[in-house]
């Protein structure tokens, strides 16, 4: 495991600086909290300055700010690898219960739309709510956590996941865009990630309340029915975990920004997770 470079904290998903390569805490993992000797490439770019002339004469000056990127040719690459390596995790135990290719396929395809929703949507939520304070933001894919994502798949036979293929890394550019991001936009940040998680479980909870109504529950259409319990489930059971307040999960930040808040978006979802997981058994 892992320490921090600057306060020796040990860290199980370190945040490593793109602009220095060493490792730190989610404390002080921008480059302005670890006076990373590289921060000017951490800082903005210039805002584009073009000089026209009116018909009156008079000189007039355009600013135009950078456009900030949003998906790199790389960034998908991570993407689409943490989306196949946790379709393929989450299919695992339908590959073992002997299903035949056209099934498997079926499953691994809704599976795929599932974690879709819940991982990916949470992970990008971070990045472009990032990017409107003005952060660079970039999803980045955690090969360790993903072989090993895999490897308890296959050795469990799918009955235990440790789903952590990437992350978003999030640096503050503090030269154009201020002071960098304060608590109140650390806050802001984090909880947009669990808030889709609980618009995605909304979303499949009302698809399912509308097969379910039609009477579609009680006839078998391959797995889709079963896939939209799990779309509930497992977009609540990320939610509500993100929202513990501890370590480097979104509820610390959330928790150190406002408490209300908090405590308005992670109690009811621990319960609406309690709930679910007492209709199951």
């Amino acid at each position: 495991m892992e320490r921090c470079a600057v306060c020796g904290a040990e860290e199980f998903i370190p945040y490593v600086c793109r602009y220095c390569g060493r490792v730190h805490c989610v404390y002080h993992r921008l480059p302005e909290n670890h006076e990373c000797p590289n921060i000017q490439q951490a800082r903005a770019p210039k805002p584009i300055i073009r000089v026209e002339r009116r018909s009156s004469g008079t000189n007039l000056r355009l600013i135009r700010a950078p456009k900030l990127s949003s998906v790199s040719s790389r960034e998908l690459y991570a993407l689409t690898a943490a989306l196949l390596v946790l379709g393929l995790s989450f299919s695992m135990r339908f590959v073992f219960e002997g299903l035949r290719p056209l099934e498997i396929l079926e499953v691994f395809m809704l599976t795929i739309l599932v974690i879709g929703t819940g991982f990916l949507g949470h992970e990008l939520a971070h990045k472009f709510s990032a990017q409107q304070y003005g952060c660079w933001a970039e999803f980045k894919l955690w090969t360790v956590g993903a072989i090993m994502a895999l490897l308890f798949a296959v050795i469990s036979q799918g009955t235990f996941i440790f789903a952590a293929p990437g992350a978003v890394y999030i640096a503050s550019r503090s030269s154009y865009f201020g002071e960098g991001i304060d608590r109140k936009a650390n806050g802001i940040i984090s909880l947009v990630g669990p808030l889709v998680n609980i618009a995605a479980a909304a979303i499949f909870g009302l698809a399912l309340l509308a097969s379910t109504a039609l009477g579609f529950g009680d006839i078998v259409i391959g797995h889709s029915f079963y896939f939209l319990q799990e779309g509930v489930q497992i977009n609540l059971v990320l939610g509500a975990f993100n929202m513990i307040p501890f370590f480097i999960l979104d509820g610390q930040k959330v928790f150190t920004w406002d408490r209300r808040v908090w405590a308005a978006v992670a109690i009811p979802l621990w319960i609406a997770v309690a709930v679910s997981v007492l209709r199951v058994f």
